[in-house]
């Protein structure tokens, strides 16, 4: 038992740091434990801060260049956000009309007259009318295929229990905690068995049983469908945060370094401009500054690695990466 709950907190903490969690939160303990190994390692003597100290050229040269660079990067993402933005009239419209084509399918499906347009209740929508579907499926072929009622009663109570995980959303949840209940192939494996059942026994079923398996069939194409779509909107938009903050964080540690640099003479024979006394402090702080656009390139990165390693397929062609439980 102690095992079992030692793993699920594991998992959650993992989900946590590579999908759900706050990225700026997650930033502040690593820059806390940037913070608190610096200080041992002054403290202990390991990093000499006096005069003469290694971190002028340091200060001076790599870590100015390099943050420089961070810079040149958050100019990359912009032109790789906006190269996805811009469009011709003709081109926006057409993905207006695709939008709007696909969301119009899932309403005749669903029978109603309009669908949300929060990302969340759509979803939730989907699930719901799969959850009804699979188990009215269950009851036409009971009562109009006893014989092949076995052949069906365990794939409809996946199919319910499926939808029942994705209808856990919440109006209003982001899109990350949306992806992570889309994460996995269950949904490529639902496919593949509502096919096969189609194939198998399209021919004895009853037109009514054929149409919930057409139309649980197409809600499943939905699925994967608005999980690359989900997958799009959060990327992007963590990417435009991403280049945002490592502009912020840039300038402030580009500006650090250079008066971080300041401090150090160009004599190792003359004493700093602050007190030698003062000085493992001042690296002490300065350090987790200077390492503050790095981290957040980090933690962003991590998690769109995270979404594109475990949301590559679009259909039943599942890599064996995305069979993995979550990451």
């Amino acid at each position: 038992m102690s095992t079992e709950r030692n793993s699920g907190i594991l998992d959650s903490l993992k989900q946590w740091c590579f999908l759900t969690g706050s990225r700026s939160a997650l930033a502040a303990l690593v820059l806390l434990g940037v913070l608190c190994v610096t200080a041992v390692l002054v403290d202990t003597g390991v990093m000499y801060v006096g005069s003469g100290s290694a971190l002028r050229g340091l200060l001076s040269s790599g870590m100015f260049s390099g943050l420089l660079t961070l810079l040149t990067v958050s100019l990359s993402i912009n032109q790789l956000i906006l190269s996805r933005i811009f469009g011709s009239p003709s081109g926006l419209t057409d993905r207006l009309e695709g939008n709007l084509d696909f969301r119009r399918n899932i309403e005749e499906i669903a029978d109603v007259p309009t669908s949300p347009n929060d990302p969340a209740s759509f979803l939730g929508m989907v699930a719901g009318e799969l959850e009804s579907r699979a188990a009215e499926l269950e009851r036409t072929v009971a009562r109009s295929n006893p014989d092949l009622h076995g052949e069906f009663e365990s794939s409809a109570t996946d199919l319910v229990d499926y939808a029942e995980h994705l209808g856990a959303v919440k109006e209003g949840d982001d899109p990350f905690e949306l992806l992570d209940l889309m994460l996995g192939s269950e949904y490529a494996e639902h496919i593949d068995t509502v096919r096969e059942l189609r194939a198998k026994y399209g021919e004895q079923l009853s037109e009514e049983a054929c149409d919930h398996l057409d139309a649980i069939l197409e809600l499943l194409k939905a699925v994967s469908v608005i999980r690359q779509f989900f997958k799009t909107l959060a990327i992007q938009q963590d990417l435009a945060t991403l280049s945002r903050r490592l502009i912020y964080t840039g300038v402030v540690a580009l500006f650090t370094a250079y008066v971080s640099t300041a401090v150090y003479t160009s004599s190792s024979t003359l004493p700093t401009t602050i007190s030698a006394a003062h000085m493992p402090v001042v690296v002490t702080v300065v350090t987790p500054i200077l390492f503050t656009p790095v981290v957040v390139l980090v933690v962003y990165l991590l998690r769109v690695a995270t979404i594109a390693l475990y949301t590559t397929s679009v259909g039943p062609f599942v890599p064996p990466v995305e069979q993995v439980k979550r990451a």
